[in-house]
């Protein structure tokens, strides 16, 4: 049987148990903001504690590396949004935007997660993995700033996000479809995403502008389908450089 090798190096692929082993780790965070969410050093107490085993129990090779590009991607999207007045956490806060720091950190872990979920055999292609920014990356990243830009100025308006967010995701994928395995993920984060951010909204986290589903409006829906497509290219493409180098076998 032959492995998938790219220029002396397999990349990584999770298993069945890593995934499920990641998912707990992100449940007992949310048990945790159910209970204490409110109380921000309590939370920063129960963040540290729950990484540090994560690491300890968990840690693989690269983690490190998704784990901070998480804090600074995924962490720095929520500041810039809490800037904006996009949406807004509830509990107290030593920084100058209304969002807790270990909020911030924690974005680290969720992008942990999402290492797990986007390697996972299901939703990995069989083919060659390309360095290169391909047709579909690039539609992604060319639309992501001024879908940003809009969002960050209509936000407050009801309506106008859901339906450029839509619109846009409509197009994108009439000009270039995702392939079958994007499909795949594109479906589960359809159901994990929304229910994660319910768990969230419903501890009293954070308030959204126009909730309308769940306390989320239809908007956050389009757009963690899209911006799921960009966070999968770049990370099989960091994987590149995260895997360690093998003898190709035939």
């Amino acid at each position: 049987m032959s492995s998938l090798v790219v220029s002396g190096k397999t990349p990584y692929r999770a298993t069945t148990p890593e995934v499920m082993q990641e998912a707990a780790v992100m449940l007992i965070a949310a048990a945790g903001i159910a209970c204490i969410g409110s109380h921000t050093s309590g939370m920063t107490v129960f963040i540290a504690f729950l990484l540090i085993a994560r690491f300890a129990l968990l840690y693989r090779r690269g983690d490190l590396v998704v784990f901070f590009l998480g804090i600074l991607l995924g962490g720095g999207n929520d500041v810039l949004s809490m800037w904006k007045g996009v949406y807004w956490y509830t509990p107290p806060t030593l920084l100058p935007v209304p969002i807790p720091a270990w909020m911030v950190v924690f974005w680290g872990e969720a992008f942990l997660f999402f290492r797990r979920l986007m390697r996972y055999p299901t939703f990995v292609a069989d083919e060659t993995i390309s360095r290169r920014i391909d047709l579909p990356l690039a539609l992604d990243l060319i639309m992501l700033i001024p879908l940003k830009m809009m969002l960050y100025r209509c936000a407050a308006i009801p309506w106008v996000p859901d339906v450029v967010f839509a619109t846009a995701l409509l197009l994108r994928y009439l000009i270039a479809p995702p392939m079958p395995h994007e499909r795949r993920l594109l479906l589960t984060i359809l159901i994990l995403g929304p229910f994660y951010e319910a768990l969230l909204i419903y501890s009293g986290l954070y308030v959204y502008q126009h909730g309308i589903f769940l306390g989320m409006p239809l908007w956050l829906i389009v757009y963690w389908i899209y911006i799921f497509r960009i966070l999968k290219a770049i990370q099989d493409r960091l994987e590149l450089r995260l895997s360690i180098p093998q003898t190709s076998r035939g």
